[in-house]
């Protein structure tokens, strides 16, 4: 039975709210995760049938994740997926849903609209929706804040707040998830000191931003330092390969300064649901106002131009009709997602000239162009004489790279992991 009459704050601290999480994906499910070992009881929305399937089984959709977390989930815990009605018995709504961008590189906001429109009918008094899905800044008051002050009171009877996620998958950190801070904010007061006393019971570190619009932007800036930086970078590698200096050695020598300096590794390019995408937010929002963001637009640029950079040095060295392996198409390495991954448009470019094959140890299966492409089941190191070239775009560590210099012709490095040193078929780009 539903009971208004109890505070959500004292629900909070009893256990007794019911958190139900939208989006079972890398946040929502780590989310889900860190949530049930404090013993609340969850409810978890998701449309992909099949991974609600493989939950259902005690399997994990991530690997990232292990299964065992899942099962531990399950115990006390309950996943649906058409029955967006069980949002009623929900205390705490998060959603986690993804927001890409449009063609045009404005945000899509499209599943969030979906979203709201879907739990729209099941929102009672006393709730609190959490967005921690990443937006622009205003977008929390837009797409939600607005449209339930229509039907409740927010800070008397509805709570509305914004805390945006961190999490890095496959990232091997020294600390678990909830160890890192969390950046929280509410529209009122008093919306602040609800989310503020769920997610202490969470997280070991809270950070109260001001205002929503605050915390929003806090996301983007995040992951703006991070591109512009990886951009800087990769720029210097261009110039660096001119030179015939190593780029990996000067950024090695530079991280030796205690003060002042913060070291960012070059790459193929930038991949994923943040680094290529968060920033754009802020253009999107800097053309509402009338205001410049040339800086990020210009890392985006030489982003993408450091793809095209590695594919022109990969065409300058081999002739076309050849056999080329590219080893890695994940954007990050030790993740099974590939999202954004400059390998996609590394093989789209390649496979016009080449014969491209691809191996992935967590990706079984690429869609480009509406064509599907799968991975070479096992890595036979010895085969690798077939091949013209290898490619190593994700530098996963489930790979014996010894093998990759001791069998193969040639090797362009794009993550620089290998010494150039040691062969001379390996060509650091």
């Amino acid at each position: 039975m539903l009971n208004a009459k109890i505070s959500l704050i004292s629900k909070i601290k009893s256990k007794n709210s019911v958190i139900g999480i939208i989006g079972l994906g890398y946040v929502g499910l780590e989310l889900a995760i860190t949530i049930a070992k404090n013993k609340y009881q969850i409810y978890g929305f998701d449309k992909n049938l099949k991974k609600i399937e493989i939950l259902k089984n005690g399997k994990s959709p991530i690997n990232t994740i292990n299964s065992k977390s899942i099962k531990f989930l399950n115990k006390n815990n309950l996943f649906h997926t058409n029955k967006i009605n069980y949002i009623l018995q929900c205390d705490i709504i998060i959603i986690c849903l993804p927001t890409p961008l449009k063609k045009n590189n404005s945000p899509d906001v499209s599943y969030l609209n979906d979203c709201y429109n879907s739990i729209s009918p099941y929102l009672r008094e006393n709730q609190m929706i959490i967005l921690e899905s990443t937006v622009y800044p205003g977008a929390t008051k837009e797409l939600f804040e607005k449209k339930i002050s229509k039907r409740f009171k927010i800070g008397k009877n509805f709570y509305i707040c914004f805390s945006p996620e961190r999490i890095s998958p496959g990232k091997k950190l020294s600390y678990e998830y909830r160890q890192i801070p969390k950046i929280i904010s509410g529209r009122t007061k008093e919306c602040v000191n609800n989310v503020s006393v769920f997610y202490k019971r969470i997280f070991e570190t809270v950070h109260t931003c001001k205002t929503i619009e605050i915390a929003e932007f806090t996301k983007l800036y995040e992951n703006a330092f991070r591109a512009v930086n990886i951009a800087f970078v990769n720029q210097m590698k261009i110039i660096c390969d001119k030179i015939g200096i190593n780029i990996s050695e000067v950024v090695r020598a530079a991280s030796t300064k205690p003060f002042g300096f913060t070291p960012f590794n070059s790459g193929p390019g930038v991949g994923g649901h943040c680094i290529p995408i968060d920033p754009m937010f802020i253009t999107h929002v800097a053309k509402k106002f009338k205001v410049n963001s040339n800086f990020i637009e210009l890392a985006r640029k030489v982003n993408l131009e450091t793809t095209n950079w590695i594919i022109k040095k990969i065409k300058n060295k081999i002739k076309k009709g050849k056999s080329i392996l590219i080893l890695g198409v994940a954007y990050k390495k030790n993740i099974d997602d590939y999202r954004e991954s400059p390998a996609i448009k590394i093989i789209d470019q390649l496979k016009k000239d080449y014969k491209v094959k691809f191996y992935d140890p967590f990706i079984s299966k690429v869609s480009i162009n509406l064509k599907d492409l799968y991975s070479i089941k096992k890595l036979l190191y010895k085969n690798l004489i077939n091949f013209s070239a290898v490619v190593i775009v994700t530098d996963h560590d489930n790979i014996d790279y010894k093998k990759i210099i001791k069998y193969s012709k040639i090797i362009f490095d794009t993550r620089n992991i290998l010494d150039s040193n040691l062969s001379k078929k390996i060509i650091s780009c």
